[in-house]
């Protein structure tokens, strides 16, 4: 099978498209899942994110994540007793989005921080090789510039509003 080249590319840029990337900008970040860093596009939930707090709720906060993560998310919604559908019989009342809300947002900011407090693990284990492996590793660590409002002693900040990423910075580049 040869597959439709054309129709490939149409795909993809109505996919990034969905997904909140626009597709002519060379430098936009990759889209990827919030909550496990999945970044094949056709995995991402592509027609709007997730509804963190359940789109009845509030439709307009959203999260990229992949479809895995958003059935997931979907169902430790309804475990949390997140409204997902109004009830015509039973009209939800500002309380009620406020709680749905707050439920919703809370389940995805606990996924969300399980995964970073796995990030910080795998850094911490990561940092204990280096100092093993690489004994002098943290003095050649200590000219690279930490992010904005993070101070390190002895680490110079990036200036506020540099947002640039994977890039080296020679002195005068800053």
């Amino acid at each position: 099978m040869t597959g439709d080249p054309a129709g490939t590319v149409i795909r993809t840029r109505r996919h990034l498209t969905t997904v909140g990337v626009d597709p002519d900008d060379e430098e936009a970040p990759p889209p990827v899942c919030t909550l496990c860093g999945e970044t094949r596009l056709f995995a991402l939930h592509a027609r709007q994110g997730h509804h963190v707090a359940g789109r009845v709720n509030d439709p307009d906060l959203t999260a990229p994540v992949c479809l895995n993560c958003h059935a997931d998310q979907t169902e430790q919604h309804r475990r949390a007793g997140v409204r997902l559908r109004d009830d015509p019989d039973l009209p939800p009342t500002g309380l009620d989005r406020l709680m749905a809300m707050l439920a919703g947002a809370g389940v995805f900011l606990r996924e969300l921080g399980d995964r970073l407090v796995g990030w910080a693990d795998f850094l911490r284990r990561l940092v204990a090789v280096l100092d093993r492996a690489l004994p002098g590793w943290r003095e050649a660590a200590a000219g690279v510039p930490g992010p904005p409002g993070i101070t390190v002693p002895g680490v110079p900040a990036l200036p506020a509003g540099d947002q640039r990423v994977g890039e080296d910075r020679g002195p005068h580049d800053h």
